[in-house]
């Protein structure tokens, strides 16, 4: 409604029927859908009124000058005329800022017109709004009793801007450096957040997944999912026998009681405090029928040796008849003496060969995609490729990563030099079990020479 359309006329009321209006905004409305261009002001100027066929719309000045103020202190949410005019004298349009100023004597006038410009006025409404869950997420929160608090609680407490305050007190977070590191590790909530530092989770989506699976603790998921990787439609107590039979010592003989003997043993990893299996912890192995089921029937166990049904014992193979995989970069940079060679195909082509000689007949290798580029020999590859599977990991990958997740996946023999000292501190699986599967080696002008091949 713009002003100059209006002429205000002074006018009595006389045998006129009229009709009393509550909100001077549906009065507004009604002159802006009617086009009216004139409105009457009654009784020494304390009513605005309007004419409509045989009606007078009316309604209570309350000190107003003009319909359009009182519309805006209306908006604004003042709430008298005295105060509209005293903070207009005083350029300030919205009561909030206006009570700012008196109530609590900020004289600041740019101070006040940042808390308008960046929107703490509707910051405020929104805090209201979101009043009852930031109460719930934090008890001993001490509710703001207007904008100026809010804007107070984000400077002192160094938030960007109240969006991000009132988000971090929606989730229950106390100051903004727990806010932001709680974020970026995926969590809206310091319940959860709090609750995944205890446990080791490193993010939201691994302690989201966590719980869905009924597991309390990162170490806990690990063993988990190391255990559902290699055979992810066995029962667990079945992974892991297979886990124990790929670490026991080649030409061995062992029997069902002293592989019985050995999972109850490293069971222990898989129960709580009193002893209990944890819940997703699925078994099936009972009696000694069960185990001698499972060494004679599964195939996964067939390879790492063979059941004597006449004298009930597990011979365990010797390595040679186990698949192998090799650390490519590190065998091509073959090292002597501590001094690392420029990489070739030649060191690979000889390894190979010497690993057929000793039975071998499996084997697999992983290289960094940076090794072609290295080579002193890379015209040898396609005579590599003739020799054994060679794998690249992808640019910006290290193959590290491939080669244990291979050796997690199907329990095979790992030929490297490198001790895996950097994966071993972040991965408790490796920790625990690479040196297991881990070959050594060294290759010199006589041969390729490794002391755990007979």
């Amino acid at each position: 409604m713009k002003p100059n359309q209006i002429n205000y006329i002074k006018a009595k009321v006389q045998n006129t029927a009229i009709i009393e209006l509550e909100n001077v905004v549906d009065l507004c409305k009604y002159i802006e859908q009617h086009n009216v261009k004139e409105v009457f002001i009654f009784d020494n100027a304390t009513k605005f009124g309007v004419l409509s066929h045989q009606f007078i719309l009316q309604i209570h000045s309350n000190g107003y000058e003009t319909l359009e103020d009182a519309k805006t202190a209306f908006l604004n949410k003042f709430p008298s005329a005295t105060d509209f005019y005293n903070a207009k004298k005083e350029g300030l349009c919205n009561y909030e800022l206006y009570e700012m100023k008196t109530k609590f004597g900020i004289q600041d006038k740019e101070k006040l017109e940042k808390i308008e410009s960046e929107g703490y006025l509707i910051g405020f409404e929104q805090y209201k709004t979101d009043f009852v869950a930031i109460q719930k997420a934090n008890v001993a929160f001490q509710p703001f009793q207007n904008a100026l608090e809010l804007y107070n609680y984000v400077i002192e407490n160094q938030f960007e801007d109240y969006n991000q305050a009132l988000k971090s007190l929606v989730g229950g977070f106390t100051n903004v450096e727990e806010y932001k590191s709680a974020k970026e590790k995926g969590f809206e909530m310091n319940k959860d957040y709090k609750d995944a530092l205890v446990n080791g989770f490193p993010n939201f989506s691994e302690y989201q997944k966590a719980k869905e699976e009924k597991v309390k603790t990162y170490l806990e998921y690990i063993d988990k999912h190391n255990l559902e990787m290699s055979s992810p439609d066995l029962p667990h107590d079945q992974s892991l026998l297979l886990l124990l039979l790929s670490k026991l010592e080649q030409g061995k003989k062992i029997g069902v009681t002293k592989l019985k003997i050995l999972l109850e043993q490293t069971l222990s990893q898989y129960k709580t405090k009193d002893g209990k299996l944890f819940d997703w912890f699925k078994t099936s192995l009972k009696k000694n029928k069960d185990y001698i089921s499972f060494l004679e029937t599964n195939s996964e166990a067939a390879q790492f040796g063979h059941y004597d049904t006449d004298g009930e014992f597990l011979e365990i193979y010797q390595l040679q008849n186990r698949s192998i995989v090799i650390d490519g970069s590190n065998v091509a940079h073959n090292s002597q003496n501590g001094v690392p060679e420029k990489p070739s195909i030649a060191n690979l082509i000889k390894m190979v060969r010497f690993l057929k000689t000793k039975g071998f007949s499996d084997i697999l290798i992983i290289a960094d995609a940076s090794l072609r580029h290295k080579l002193i020999d890379l015209d040898k590859l396609p005579q590599l490729n003739d020799e054994a599977k060679y794998l690249i990991a992808p640019a910006g990958v290290e193959a590290d990563v491939y080669l244990i997740d291979h050796v997690k996946r199907k329990h095979c023999l790992l030929l490297s030099n490198d001790a895996f000292k950097q994966y071993k501190m972040t991965d408790p699986w490796v920790a625990v079990n690479i040196d297991y599967y881990r070959l050594t080696f060294m290759i010199t002008e006589e041969g390729v020479f490794m002391p755990d091949i007979k």
